[in-house]
């Protein structure tokens, strides 16, 4: 690879204590995401998710009560981000909920801005035809963005489901995920049965028009989703950062993200 790839890498946003007991506002990511791409032969940057709301969030009265409810307001920001950087990870985390609504008491962890904000990345990406890779919680607003929608919590809505929230560590695999023969991550892993860690309980349910179920796990849930129309697009359900070191599969993954990043973004 002749260059280093930028590519951005999304984070959450978090409330802990400062030494005083006041509300510490974070910006919070697995180190395990940028180790993944820079094994991978890429530059992550992490983008938190601001939208010009944060006053509010710094103010202690949680996750974003009144955010920008359009994408549009955040599209300068965005484009200009994508116009520097060769690439896009959505990475795992909270809820996705996308709407104006509070949800269900099945979900969680609601953060609105970050949403919106990873919305508007998102749209900047496909726009500018940028490789984009989803992970967990980056497939689940991915589907939801395009036209999707989500089973909100797995144990409670998805009969004889297995579990997708492992007790073990996310080093480990805990089931099987079966691959369509010509889809992009089959060509990638050379397989069309792979072994995944699992960590979630949303999952796609009715999958967008611009996007293709491509790998399911055995109790018929979606585990990859590969957009039809972009050269290189496509969100997994699990968490490879978490096998990057030793799975071949979880390395190939990277591997093919970051290269189509150099070449194509």
């Amino acid at each position: 690879m002749s260059s280093y790839p930028l590519i951005i890498v999304t984070a959450s946003q978090r409330f802990t204590s400062d030494w005083n007991g006041k509300h510490l506002a974070q910006v919070r990511l697995s180190y395990q995401y940028c180790d993944a791409v820079y094994r991978a032969g890429g530059l992550p940057l992490v983008v938190g998710a601001y939208t010009g709301e944060g006053q509010k969030f710094f103010e202690g009265r949680g996750y974003a009560q009144n955010p920008p409810r359009q994408i549009e307001p955040l599209m300068d920001r965005a484009q200009a981000l994508l116009e520097k950087a060769q690439g896009l990870m959505l990475t795992g985390g909270g809820d996705v909920l996308l709407t104006d609504e509070d949800g269900t008491d099945s979900v969680r962890e609601m953060d609105r801005d970050r949403d919106f904000w990873e919305a508007a990345l998102l749209k900047a990406a496909l726009e500018a035809k940028k490789p984009i890779l989803g992970v967990c919680r980056g497939l689940q607003l991915m589907n939801v963005y395009l036209g999707g929608d989500l089973w909100d919590d797995i144990p409670s809505q998805y009969p004889n489901a297995l579990v997708h929230q492992q007790i073990s560590s996310r080093k480990k695999t805990s089931h099987e995920v079966i691959l369509r023969k010509d889809s992009k991550l089959a060509k990638i892993c050379g397989s069309t049965k792979i072994a995944v860690n699992s960590g979630h309980h949303q999952a796609a349910k009715n999958v967008a028009k611009e996007l293709l179920a491509t790998g399911h796990s055995p109790d018929g849930l979606i585990e990859v989703l590969e957009h039809l129309a972009q050269p290189w697009a496509m969100a997994v359900q699990w968490h490879p950062e978490a096998l990057a070191h030793n799975d071949k599969m979880a390395k190939a993954l990277f591997m093919a993200f970051v290269e189509a990043c150099a070449e194509l973004g």
